[in-house]
């Protein structure tokens, strides 16, 4: 397991004040990343609803994902450089600025296109939060795996919160949900601002080439590849569900809340257990196989919506178990600096995770309801395979790394 980070420049040995300081930092941080996580599944359970009120077809209505994970997938590259120039803690209060003021647009808005560019505008503040928010958590923390588990519960949690928020929220009004977003992303921007303070490293801004240099290790490639695809399943079920399953607002709110809660246990627990117990491309190919049968099931398994309800929150456990894995490889297979491995693995899986919800509205406008799930089958599968390929590379490079043991 990962031992302690890299320090901060000039660190020394803590001092009890200096180390109490940088726990209340590391958990200002944490929960920042919740809740600008639960702006990410604010929109499901409403999603139906403002098909209906606004009169968009589903490929329409998916895009208030895509453009959101599109910008994400962009800016990710350029994320890492940003906050070397103007410093870590301000490009994450910039960030949370940024999601707060889109937020509100959307919520102010009054058609498809208007909510797909402040979507857009609220991924790019995504894209500047949260790498920067796993690069503090990691020099706060100092210890890889214990910071990546940490950001991956915050997510898990923001995930099962948003839907939850957007359901009891999106009852009364879809617009409701945004401004409710809006509101928490102003108090974890004042949680961050007062208690995060971090010596800023001075470290000169690194070329973009950095980044797609850190593909030319075949165990990082093979990781991120799998991102790629593993992500595109991941925003495909949770972009595209809600208009499978015809639920209620409340009642999708529900269903993400238990999915939510079941990826927080999967990303913390669950892997924390099997990464120290089993070889690390072995929990990732278990895990996309079993995503493989569950997206199999959803789409052509004559099961009851109930059933189906079901599949869907168990899939959270899976879920979690990949993003954990994942993220812990990235940050241990790649021979970059963290920053940059960062940014390399998100700007993949986040180009995959912006192709699944517009492409899942095209597919089942044109192949029928049932495909989409067809297509995620195959791509989870997909990543399954390229595992399997660069296994014995993936567990040597992560063996090798100087903080795994």
């Amino acid at each position: 397991m990962s031992a302690s980070a890299s320090s901060l420049p000039g660190e020394v040995a803590l001092d009890p004040s200096e180390a109490s300081r940088r726990n209340v930092a590391s958990w200002a941080v944490t929960a920042a990343c919740l809740i600008a996580f639960m702006g990410v599944g604010v929109v499901d359970p409403i999603l139906p609803e403002i098909g209906r009120q606004l009169g968009a077809t589903p490929t329409q209505v998916e895009l208030l994902f895509t453009s959101y994970l599109g910008v994400m997938a962009v800016m990710t590259l350029f994320a890492g450089n940003i906050g070397a120039k103007l410093g870590r803690k301000r490009v994450a209060l910039i960030g949370l600025g940024l999601i707060a003021l889109f937020a509100a647009a959307c919520g102010l808005s009054g058609s498809i296109p208007a909510l797909a560019v402040f979507r857009g505008g609220w991924g790019l503040g995504s894209a500047l939060f949260t790498p920067t928010a796993l690069v503090l958590l990691l020099a706060l923390i100092g210890h890889a795996e214990k910071a990546i588990m940490r950001y991956e519960a915050a997510i898990g949690l923001g995930m099962s919160m948003g839907p939850l928020l957007g359901g009891v929220l999106g009852s009364h009004s879809w617009r409701f949900p945004f401004f409710g977003a809006a509101t928490l992303m102003l108090l974890a921007l004042a949680s961050v601002a007062a208690f995060v303070k971090v010596p800023e490293s001075k470290e000169p801004p690194r070329p973009i080439g950095d980044v797609f240099r850190a593909y030319t290790r075949p165990a990082f490639l093979a990781v991120g590849l799998t991102g790629l695809l593993y992500y595109f399943g991941f925003f495909l079920l949770l972009g595209y569900t809600p208009l499978f399953l015809h639920l209620s607002t409340l009642n999708l709110g529900l269903m993400f809340f238990g999915w939510g809660i079941l990826l927080g246990l999967g990303s913390t627990k669950l892997a924390e257990v099997l990464l120290r117990r089993v070889k690390a491309s072995n929990v990732v190919m278990g895990a996309l196989a079993g995503l493989t049968i569950i997206f199999a099931l959803l789409g052509f398994a004559p099961f009851a919506v109930g059933v189906k309800v079901g599949l869907v929150v168990l899939s959270g456990v899976l879920f979690g178990l990949m993003n954990a894995t994942l993220t812990t490889l990235s940050v241990e297979v790649s021979h970059m600096p963290r920053p940059t491995a960062t940014s390399a693995y998100n700007f993949l899986r986040w180009l995959g995770a912006a192709a699944a919800p517009v492409s899942s509205g095209l597919i089942a406008e044109h192949l029928g309801g049932k495909m989409p799930y067809g297509f995620g089958a195959g791509a989870v599968a997909l990543g399954l395979v390229i595992t399997a390929l660069a296994a014995r590379q993936i567990d040597a490079a992560r063996a090798s790394d100087p903080h795994v043991h």
